[in-house]
């Protein structure tokens, strides 16, 4: 799934369609976009000696977890607490 910027992973893809409401939904796409505007503003949670660079960021009822990429973000998980 690509969004503007944003690639999804296959696990995230699943999580979205998941999701209970279009609300839910529509809550991790603004997270996104947050991210997407500033990737490097949200923690760094790599392991030590990793090469990937992997962030997290939260909202209220939801987390991602991603990776920038050259101009993107590509997304790798995403968990709802709602």
């Amino acid at each position: 799934m690509h969004r503007r910027g944003t690639v999804f992973e296959e696990l995230a893809v699943e999580v979205m369609a998941e999701l209970p409401t279009d609300e839910a939904r529509c809550e991790v796409l603004e997270l996104v976009e947050l991210v997407r505007a500033d990737p490097r503003g949200w923690p760094d949670v790599r392991d030590p000696g990793s090469v990937e660079e992997i962030r997290e960021a939260f909202g209220s009822r939801c987390w991602i977890q991603f990776m920038p990429q050259a101009g993107a973000v590509e997304v790798r998980e995403i968990g709802w607490a709602g």
